[in-house]
């Protein structure tokens, strides 16, 4: 900027230093929602000494920063250190390298074609519904976890997981931490204070899971239709339509920052690397796994807290697949297919409101690359927007009794009259969520799958309390008591 005088919007500020930064670390999600109260839908803060932080809460704001004027914004200089542990995947690399990959991965995941994995997704949820007893209590934010684990590896890679569940999600939850430790917007601060996994463990276990996804892909040339004398296994999985995957103009090295690690760093015609579709992989991994998880886990928690709601949800999943007879089991129904999910209009607003009250990713950051203006401010190269889900979500300005679970809210005219950003639990734009069908089809399958057989109630002496680190969980899981509808 030129020597003039910045003016900074309003916003907090602290004689002591690094008190702000005590109560970010403490509780995030309350000095957000505090100072966004407070100050307005543009304010300003300090994180240490140097960094400067611009909270947006406005939806058009934020419209105009992740559609029309993202390429002004990137993700800062810890991404460098983030990419060596998750490559160059859609969720690390910028610029055109990522406009290709994605023009080149968007077909993998147009809603028709993602279709196919519904029955992956029906036949993991009746396994884990079948092995639960009637009055049993059982952490479902560990068995959501798990579920959502074994989907993403039989999607993503052919490959079950089931007796290795627990040792694999060890291995994405501490690479994911770190990696996400670093790209967090206050990273620099976060860096310095040991709660979060150590550098060694996480490339150690990047290490076991690069075992895991290069073994799977060296299966896949070996037998792929095009290797001559190979015994084609007819594989359907995401990983394999990842190596087919082919963009003209995907041609040359990948990134030079992209790491080492695997068969070729680039492709000539046009179809992406070992290494290429390895980062892909994990990033499908990374991003796939723990949100959904937390979207299904404050689902059944609100559920249990709201029987009007379950009832209206019961009757409905009752209607469509109806209650005895049919092709499941225990003579709970027939099973949900993808066929079933534009009847199970109501399921879709339970989870819609569910994400609206817990995204499960609840903020967004961006460094400003170039002086930018925001209403009647200019935020400085080199500072920080965050965008926070959370506090947007619960705006009065846009939803009635904020805090209040009310599936019904989300009538047509309702989303007709939204402004955009007001709700946006996958991000948006050129860097939001590729898989968000896919996550929309697991999220209303699984519930659906789940409630035909089970009601769930919250075991007592329990307190829930969020935990808003890399995704919106429950900070001490969550006990269920399992009751049994039927059968």
């Amino acid at each position: 900027m030129s020597n003039e005088i910045t003016k900074y919007p309003p916003g907090p500020s602290y004689k002591m230093p690094g008190k702000l930064i005590r109560q970010f670390l403490n509780d995030p999600i309350k000095t957000l929602s505090t100072i966004s109260q407070k100050y307005g839908d543009i304010s300003y803060f300090k994180l240490g000494s140097k960094h400067h932080v611009y909270l947006i809460n406005n939806p058009d704001y934020i419209e105009k920063v992740l559609i029309y004027d993202h390429r002004n914004f990137k993700k800062g200089p810890r991404l460098q250190a983030a990419k060596a542990l998750l490559g160059e995947g859609l969720v690390t690399s910028e610029g055109d390298y990522h406009n290709r990959q994605r023009r080149t991965i968007q077909p993998i995941f147009h809603p028709k074609r993602i279709m196919e994995y519904g029955k992956i997704m029906t036949d993991h949820a009746i396994r884990f519904r079948g092995k639960w007893k009637n009055g049993e209590t059982i952490d479902i934010a560990q068995e959501m976890m798990e579920l959502t684990l074994g989907i993403i590896c039989k999607s993503v890679l052919n490959y079950d997981v089931e007796s290795e569940a627990e040792l694999v999600g060890k291995w994405l939850t501490t690479t994911r931490n770190y990696s996400k430790r670093l790209q967090n917007p206050i990273g620099h601060v976060l860096d310095k204070i040991p709660i979060l996994p150590a550098p060694k463990k996480a490339h150690k276990a990047k290490q076991d899971l690069d075992s895991l996804v290069y073994g799977l892909i060296s299966d896949r040339r070996q037998h792929s239709p095009h290797q001559q004398g190979s015994d084609n296994q007819g594989y359907d999985d995401l990983l394999s339509k990842l190596m087919e995957a082919q963009d003209p103009n995907l041609t040359g090295p990948a990134p030079s920052n992209s790491g080492a690690g695997g068969a070729s760093q680039a492709s000539s015609n046009g179809k992406m690397s070992d290494k290429q579709v390895r980062d892909e992989v994990m990033t499908i991994f990374i991003a796939g796994h723990e949100t959904t998880s937390n979207a299904l886990t404050w689902t059944f928690y609100l559920l249990s807290q709201n029987p009007d709601v379950e009832k209206k949800l019961h009757d409905e999943i009752d209607s469509v697949l109806g209650t005895d007879g049919g092709k499941g089991d225990d003579d709970v129904g027939k099973v949900p297919t993808t066929e079933d999910i534009p009847k199970l209009q109501y399921t879709e607003k339970v989870l819609r409101e569910s994400m609206r009250l817990y995204p499960p990713v609840w903020t967004m950051g961006r460094y400003v690359e170039n002086d930018y203006q925001v209403g009647e401010y200019t935020i400085p190269t080199g500072s920080s927007i965050i965008m926070c889900q959370y506090v947007m979500h619960h705006d009065p300005r846009y939803y009635d009794e904020p805090e209040r679970f009310n599936p019904d809210r989300w009538t047509a005219e309702f989303k007709t009259q939204l402004p955009r950003f007001s709700y946006f639990p996958f991000g948006g734009g050129i860097r939001g969520c590729i898989g968000e069908p896919f996550a929309w089809m697991e999220g209303t399958l699984i519930i659906a799958t789940i409630a035909q057989k089970w009601t769930m109630r919250l075991a007592p002496n329990q307190r829930i309390k969020l935990d808003p680190a890399i995704t919106l969980r429950p900070k001490n899981g969550m006990k269920m008591k399992m009751i049994q509808r039927k059968g």
